[in-house]
């Protein structure tokens, strides 16, 4: 072989192997997000715009993301499917840390796993905001009539969240245990399952999502937000407190995480992309029409709030179980 031909070959070699090296970066194909609860709730909303945008981050090679929804158990279900697959960051897990620690601790010595062990948190794009939401027919205007209402009916109040075990449901426990009002809550497996019931007056009142009372306000009314500031996306709602509630001023940044063990090179990469996404125009704009705040928080603030998080919400779902 001629000194030409050799180094036409080695030229040839050295380009099929960074090519090859090209390709093994991450992603190497699609990225599939899970999502535990069923289409049109807060998460998924969210999921969704989310995804839409994620080719779009130069970290991410090009490659779109797709959403798939497992509801079930308050998002347990769609959790545990990501723990069984590989740590490649393929397949990665969509939810609010609040409905995530409160699913976990609901378990109590039975829970599937355990956060901070089995899951790593990327980051978050959003937060979601629990609110109190009635009828539009209910003749409540403002929390303290709600409670008012309640109170002198003497009543059994039903209620429905978007889940047996998440963030909305602790803060409905919260609410009507604080207050002595008897009530039976009712799970659905997502928030726009519960805000049908309410548009249907299955159910007397729902705590879900600022967000889900968008386009229906002519069936709903919100009386009030979590939250120790009223949400940028619906500033003329009070919150709980401004209405003389208090110890339901938390709400539920929302966070992308992937499976305990993924490479660093997937965090830095989802990092990035989510940290782009969040300041992408269209995002906003997308987000701001399903009236959900678009901001970015990075993988550890958001692990440092997720283990604050546990520290408040472990006593109060503790009580919430005892006195089942």
């Amino acid at each position: 072989m001629t000194f030409a031909r050799k180094i036409a070959t080695g030229l040839a070699a050295s380009a099929l192997f960074v090519s090859t090296a090209a390709l093994a970066d991450y992603p190497e194909k699609p990225v599939k997000i899970m999502v535990g609860f069923s289409a049109g709730g807060g998460t998924d909303t969210t999921a969704r715009g989310f995804a839409s945008y994620m080719h779009e981050a130069p970290s991410m090679n090009g490659l779109p993301a797709y959403i798939v929804n497992l509801p079930g158990a308050s998002g347990q279900k769609a959790a545990n499917a990501v723990l069984e697959e590989d740590a490649d960051g393929h397949t990665l897990y969509m939810i609010n840390i609040g409905t995530f620690i409160a699913g976990e601790l609901a378990k109590g010595d039975e829970r599937p796993y355990h956060i901070p062990d089995d899951f790593v948190n990327l980051g978050c794009a959003s937060q979601l905001v629990t609110s109190l939401q009635v009828h539009a027919s209910n003749p409540a205007q403002n929390m303290e009539e709600f409670i008012a209402n309640a109170k002198e009916s003497g009543e059994e109040i039903t209620w429905g969240t978007s889940g047996a075990a998440t963030m909305h449901a602790t803060i409905g426990h919260i609410f009507f245990d604080t207050h002595g009002i008897k009530h039976k809550k009712v799970p659905f497996q997502g928030g726009s399952k519960a805000r049908a019931a309410l548009v249907s007056q299955s159910v007397e009142a729902v705590f879900g999502g600022v967000n889900t009372v968008v386009g229906f306000e002519a069936d709903i009314r919100a009386l009030a937000s979590a939250g120790a500031e009223r949400d940028p996306m619906a500033p003329d709602l009070p919150t709980f407190k401004e209405q003389g509630t208090d110890g339901i001023d938390f709400t539920g940044l929302m966070c992308l995480f992937g499976k305990n063990g993924v490479p660093d090179e997937v965090k830095e990469d989802v990092g990035a992309a989510i940290g782009h996404i969040a300041e992408l125009k269209g995002y906003q704009r997308y987000m701001s029409g399903n009236d959900l705040a678009a901001f970015h928080t990075d993988g550890e603030t958001a692990t440092k709030a997720q283990d604050t998080m546990f520290n408040v919400m472990g006593p109060v779902v503790a009580e919430i179980i005892k006195n089942q």
